[in-house]
């Protein structure tokens, strides 16, 4: 272990840790950081009676790496090296190192917000930057700056942008070691090798094949997903000597130690990333890396986080090709051509994903503001509000962004909030323990049959697998965890119970069936989604949806649970919401009332109900005139022009205060402006028999009446005393349409708006008929009329064409009703 490239900077970085607080540790894949550095500091002065607590991103790792930890003191994990996850622990009084994930320091520090038994906390492997390493880091700094200035914090990594980093805290010294230096020759896909999805898996197997034959040692093999691994399992023949084993964080201890551990045969592992970080497969001089992973992203569209296969990015195919090159020279199948261009690196989940376990963690931490805590990237608000409006939603946080006592509650089973919800409310119906099977099997992310039948065949405990066996064990952790925080009920479950389950965690994903044998679904959070014909649950009218492939429009369910009705009126009245709908029936003029439930945004129900006769009218038809519009009102062009004319001054200029006439404020000033002319009305009809020219105008000033007729005239006036009306339809561009014979005498050019802005002005024929679009008289008279003339005097000789239009009278008439007049 002495020849590990860790101890070249041992020194000094124990040196920058007794100098300052933060210090940052670069160290390439197999220079011996994970297993060297917090044995090498246990001794230090700072560390005293207190621990060292080491971060690791994953279950598998934390307790691989405290093992050999252990081992570099010749002692059994429990004494002096200890740890604790999720579902395990091996911990004494004796510990002083304790390996842990990042959501079970966040859980310590949430206890002990001043951490007085650790001295020093490693983040290990922090590029893969989890939302809770990132809620880590952010929490032990404002322990550092309030509380325990004593406190140190060292970051390392493999891959990790140092000098980004470092300039975040503060300029924390960087310490590199640049590692042993392996060979790891990448061969890429050949060019004229097409990959698809639907031979994808064979050409994994192919390449397999190929490396047992090429190379000496084990296989790892980097897979996207565990339904991945299974595929390649099923479908992957060898010989005996070879063992082909899965790794991945959901499997038993056991059968996770056969993969990492030295076996008498020679192994082919299939992995999901568990395997890209920390872990130290003993034998493997061989990966194989598809290129691909599973990350969790959140849909602000449905509201719902989903898996989605992607790519990897440099880093990540950095710290695969590394697991090979630890202990030789080795060799790395990339099952992608060389000319792709990877991204550098992965997205950090706090800007992808759902963010409601970690508001709540803020609430009870007393932050009101994202913005309080210091954070590497800060998430899009609207992620942090739809994390906040669920919170609200489950009464885990108040409109104060303050925890309520149910939260409280909640955060302390550890888990996600809606799960948390659900196991809470399952509690009062006496369904603890049936709802906890379900949060095991929803966290899961890999079931192989239906959620009803996945449940049945945990829930009667027959003929487990040992991935089942690890999922009942998890529902029992759940399960403990809940009776140290509330007396436990019991009840008699039956099966038809489990929609209510779901749709304590799920709300907002209450599905109802648009129409009878139609597959298509509107959700309880206003989208809309479409189920598989072929479903078991095809024409079930409720559905809570658990999983679906998010689209902006119609997505896709991927897995339900049915719910009858009655049961969503019994057990979720509080989500139900009952209003008096009215509405004009325009086929046979009437107003129409309907009582209207709704769960959320989702119609459960509507039925007619009557008007009574001592109902206020009024009230109703300005309900009827807000849902159908002021196309009920008397527009004539008299009105309409009122209304064009304001909004022609209000488009070039909004601080007139000629916005009034905006439906939006029509419509939401009906009372004031509209409410005293109703008092007679005695059917909706009524509303066509107001003169709605003088109502709007008297709903203006003297001053705003004069100031509308001298920005905005009605008309225009011509030399001769005509008055030709200006079309402010389109409130860009007025327009004033008018014969030729009518602007005789006039050649300036016709300003609006104090002289902002030009009229356009249609020249038209004697019969009517679009001559000439002009903005200036002059130049028209000047250059263009007498063209005009010649072409027109022949068409309507009985009309005037003057040859000096300047000193023409204007005229509508012919010559000989001139002559007359």
């Amino acid at each position: 272990m002495n020849k590990l490239p860790i101890y070249e900077v041992i020194q000094d970085l124990k040196l920058k840790l007794q100098n300052n607080n933060i210090a940052i540790l670069e160290a390439a894949t197999g220079a011996g950081k994970s297993t060297v550095v917090p044995l090498e500091l246990l001794n230090e002065s700072y560390i005293k009676d207190k621990k060292i607590i080491l971060l690791e991103p994953r279950r598998v790792a934390a307790r691989v790496v405290a093992k050999q930890l252990a081992k570099g003191l010749n002692e059994e994990v429990g004494e002096t090296v200890g740890y604790k996850v999720k579902l395990d622990s091996m911990y004494s009084k004796k510990t002083k190192i304790l390996v842990v994930t990042e959501a079970v320091l966040i859980r310590m520090i949430q206890q002990d917000q001043a951490l007085e038994e650790i001295a020093l906390i490693i983040f290990d492997e922090f590029h893969e930057r989890n939302i809770n390493s990132d809620l880590a880091l952010a929490f032990s700094l404002q322990v550092q700056e309030f509380l325990r200035a004593d406190l140190k914090l060292l970051i390392m990594s493999a891959t990790l942008n140092s000098l980004e980093l470092s300039s975040f805290l503060n300029n924390a010294p960087i310490i590199t070691s640049k590692g042993r230096s392996f060979e790891v020759k990448n061969l890429y896909l050949e060019d004229n090798i097409k990959v698809d999805i639907a031979t994808f898996n064979s050409l994994v197997i192919k390449t397999i094949k190929k490396a047992l034959v090429e190379n000496k040692g084990d296989i790892l093999v980097f897979l996207a997903g565990v339904k991945e691994i299974n595929e390649i399992l099923n479908s992957l023949s060898l010989n005996d000597e070879v063992l082909v084993l899965p790794l991945y964080s959901n499997l038993s201890k056991q059968k996770q130690d056969l993969a990492i551990e030295k076996q008498n045969k020679r192994k082919v592992i299939l992995a999901t990333n568990v395997a890209q970080t920390s872990l130290t497969i003993q034998g493997v001089t061989v990966v194989i890396d598809t290129g691909l992973e599973k990350l969790s992203f959140y849909n602000s569209n449905t509201g719902l986080n989903h898996l989605e296969v992607v790519f990897i990015s440099k880093q990540a195919a950095i710290q695969r090709a590394g697991r090979a090159g630890r202990l030789e020279n080795a060799v790395c199948y990339r099952l992608w051509h060389n000319k792709k261009i990877l991204q550098e690196s992965t997205k950090p989940e706090i800007l992808r994903a759902d963010l409601t376990q970690v508001i709540l963690e803020l609430a009870t931490w007393g932050v009101d503001d994202f913005s309080d805590l210091r954070w590497l990237d800060t998430p899009s608000l609207h992620l942090i509000e739809d994390a906040k409006e669920l919170l609200v939603e489950l009464n885990m946080i108040d409109n104060n962004f303050k925890i309520t006592d149910f939260g409280k509650k909640a955060i302390s089973l550890g888990i996600h909030p809606r799960f948390a919800y659900m196991i809470l409310k399952a509690n009062k119906l006496g369904f603890a323990y049936e709802a906890c099977l379900l949060v095991a099997l929803l966290s899961a992310n890999s079931l192989n049959s239906d959620i009803l039948s996945s449940f049945i065949t945990l829930y009667e405990k027959s003929l487990l697998s040992s991935f089942e066996k690890e999922l009942l064990k998890e529902a029992q952790f759940y399960f403990e965890k809940l009776k140290r925080v509330q007396k436990v009920e019991k009840q008699k479950f039956t099966y038809d119970f489990l929609g209510v389950l779901a749709l304590f965690a799920y709300p907002d994903r209450l599905a109802k069936q648009r129409a009878k044998d139609n597959t298509k679904y509107k959700l309880s959070n206003n989208k809309g989604a479409i189920l598989n014909k072929q479903s078991y649950l095809f024409n079930e009218e409720y559905l809570i949806v658990l999983k679906l492939s998010a689209k902006e429009q119609d997505s896709f369910i991927n897995e339900a649970i049915k719910i009858e009705y009655k049961q969503i009126e019994t057990y979720f009245s509080s989500y139900i919401k009952e209003n008096r709908v009215i509405s004009y029936d325009k086929e046979n003029k009437k107003i129409l009332a309907r009582i209207k439930k709704e769960f959320l945004n989702l119609e459960l129900s509507i039925k007619p109900t009557q008007i009574n006769k001592n109902e206020n009218l009024q009230d109703l038809y300005l309900e009827v005139l807000r849902q159908e519009g002021l196309e009920l009102l008397n527009w004539d062009k008299k009105a309409i022009t009122l209304k064009q004319r304001a909004q022609f001054i209000n488009f070039y200029d909004n601080s007139l205060g000629f916005d009034i006439f905006e439906e939006e404020k029509l419509l939401n000033s009906l009372e004031s402006w509209l409410g005293i002319y109703m008092q007679e009305m005695k059917n909706i009809e009524d509303f066509k028999k107001f003169e709605l020219y003088n109502i709007l105008l008297n709903t203006l000033t003297w001053e705003q009446q004069k100031k509308l007729d001298d920005l905005a005239p009605a008309f225009f006036i011509t030399s001769n005393g005509f008055k030709i009306p200006i079309d402010y339809s389109i409130k860009e561009k007025p327009k004033l349409s008018v014969k030729i014979q009518e602007l005789f005498g006039t050649f300036e050019c016709i300003k609006l708006l104090n002289g902002k802005v030009d009229l356009q002005i249609e020249l038209l024929s004697p019969a009517f008929r679009p001559i000439q679009l002009t903005y200036d008289l002059n130049s028209f008279w000047k250059n263009s009329y007498e063209e005009v003339k010649k072409e027109l005097k022949g068409k309507y000789p009985k009309h005037y064409w003057p040859d000096n239009p300047y000193e023409a009278i204007a005229t509508k008439f012919t010559k000989k009703q001139m002559f007359k007049s």
